[in-house]
Formats: structure tokens, C-alpha cells, sequence
């Protein structure tokens, strides 16, 4: 049994990566001797990554996809493998997928949260000035000229795909 050389936690010797924090495991390349100060060689960890658009990248280090994560340059459908690996996995059920997994919150929270004055961001389902027109026409022609129904008609078509938006209820501020 060892020690995680990050958080400290109980690891098993065969473990690559800690169960606590995700930290890969340290590569021993030489053996304990007894009574006797051994100095611990860590072998860089390099990954390769897959967007989802299908290209692939690398070979990176840890810092470089920590680095990444946090630019926005990895997402959470990208899958990674480690050098000399086979085996793509999602980069969630990766050692980085807790560092992923708080940027994707952050960035849902950022767009579902008003700049201007905190508040919760709302959907609202706007129909176009041109259906609101196209409908009153109608009524108002429906009678006088017989032409309403053709302009009630238009109206709906118009409008039966509203355009969605985000709203603050609190500010009014309507986002772009």
C-alpha cells in the first residue's frame, strides 16, 4: 500500500491513478532498498485527445490538459487515451474528469445567469412582429373583405416557429 503523492489518500500499489482526486500514480523505476533514501523517478504522463470533430491531438502532459480544460479547448465529448495506450475512454471517466466536469458547470451556470444583475435566466418563446401584424389583419379583414382568413393563414405560418431567447424576469435584460 501507498501513499497519493497529491491528496495523500491510501492507494493500493497497482493502482494507476488514486480513487480520491485522480492523480496518476508515479512510475517507480527503482527499486526500495533497505535503509537506504531512494529518490522516486516520475515518468511524465502524456495523453492523446479526440474531439468530437474527429481530429486528434498530442501528445500533451497533464498541465497542457488541465490548461485546456480551463480555455474551453477540451469539452466533455472529447475522449483521451495515455501514450501507448488502445483504449479511448470519454475524457469524464478520465483522471480529468472532475476538472471537466466543474468547468462544463461553470459554464452552464455563466449562461443561465444574468450579467447584468445575477438573477436566473428564463426562456422565453418570442413570436415575430410579423405574425402579431399578419393576425390582426385577419381579424379586422375577415368580415369587410373576405380576405381575413388568407392573412389568419399567413399569420400562423409565419409564427409557429417562435424564436427562443433568454430573458431576465428580474432586469429585463434580453441576451443576444
Amino acid at each position: 500500500m501507498g501513499f497519493c503523492t497529491n491528496c495523500g489518500a491510501v492507494r493500493s500499489d497497482t493502482a494507476q491513478f488514486c480513487t480520491t482526486c485522480g492523480t496518476a500514480a508515479p512510475n517507480s523505476l527503482l527499486a526500495p532498498a533497505p535503509n537506504v533514501q531512494t529518490i522516486e523517478v516520475r515518468a511524465p504522463n502524456l495523453w492523446h485527445v479526440t474531439y468530437a470533430t474527429g481530429q486528434r491531438g498530442g501528445p500533451f502532459t497533464d498541465d497542457a490538459i488541465r490548461g485546456m480544460i480551463a480555455r474551453q479547448e477540451l469539452k466533455v465529448t472529447d475522449s483521451i487515451v495515455a501514450q501507448g495506450g488502445t483504449t479511448w475512454i470519454p475524457i469524464t471517466q478520465s483522471p480529468f474528469g472532475s476538472i471537466i466536469a466543474t468547468q462544463a458547470s461553470i459554464n452552464r451556470l455563466a449562461s443561465s445567469t444574468c450579467p447584468r444583475c445575477g438573477g436566473a435566466m428564463v426562456v422565453i418563446l418570442r413570436r415575430s412582429g410579423a405574425s402579431k401584424g399578419w393576425f390582426i389583419l385577419g381579424f379586422l379583414t375577415i368580415w369587410a373583405f373576405g380576405f381575413g382568413l388568407i392573412f389568419l393563414i399567413i399569420g400562423y405560418i409565419v409564427g409557429r416557429n417562435p424564436v427562443p431567447r433568454y430573458e431576465c424576469p428580474l432586469c429585463k435584460y434580453k441576451a443576444k
